[in-house]
């Protein structure tokens, strides 16, 4: 009896001691790429506690590692301490969208356009990650607010045109890369910036 409650005792310290810091040498790099992600994002997440877009960076790393339980803590904390900053909403959502959670990605760009409607680069840049993973509809909505707030920024509108090719929608890309051309005609970078995107996205058209 007593060597069972003794072993039971053992176990409950066991769960309860923290776990072992990783040795960062070759051997650590090296080894299971899932105790890679939690162990650097474990560090940098130690390194800086209070630091929300941190925060943020490493949920995205523990669902990387299948830890989503951890992942959800570390998004919860980051949205606690920096509720309306758009950039850390972003990075939320985007973590969720790469890692195939489209509900949670949604509702996580969603959270932008309610807390921080004015920032244009976040919209622009929300609008960008829908397009790259074919969620067009849902791209070109976030490109309405962003015209909504800015009528005439061409380089955006590149940046959109870009990402649509990127996602083989060339009929959309061109509506964009007409309007950054109407409204920079004598622009080079613009038509230098247009040939790159051809160029490097030839393999899918």
């Amino acid at each position: 009896m007593r060597a069972a409650i003794f072993a039971l005792a053992t176990l409950a310290l066991a769960a309860q001691a923290p776990k072992p810091v990783p040795i960062f040498n070759e051997a650590f790099f090296n080894g299971d790429r899932r105790a890679i992600l939690a162990g650097c994002a474990d560090r940098a997440r130690s390194l800086k506690p209070k630091d929300a877009k941190y925060l943020a960076e490493c949920g995205r790393a523990y669902l990387a590692a299948m830890d989503k339980p951890k992942a959800e803590a570390a998004f919860k904390e980051a949205e606690t301490r920096e509720p309306k900053d758009g950039q850390v909403l972003r990075l939320i959502a985007q973590a969720w969208l790469k890692h195939g959670y489209k509900t949670e990605a949604l509702e996580g760009y969603e959270k932008i356009v309610q807390r921080d409607p004015k920032n244009k680069e976040v919209v622009t840049l929300a609008a960008i990650d829908l397009a790259e993973v074919g969620l067009v509809n849902e791209a070109e909505r976030y490109m309405g607010v962003l015209v909504a707030l800015e009528k005439d920024n061409w380089e955006r509108f590149l940046l959109f045109g870009r990402a649509m090719l990127v996602a083989g929608q060339r009929k959309k890309a061109a509506t964009w890369f007409a309007r950054a051309a109407t409204l920079k005609p004598n622009e080079e970078k613009l038509f230098l910036e247009i040939s790159r995107a051809f160029a490097e996205t030839q393999t899918v058209m």
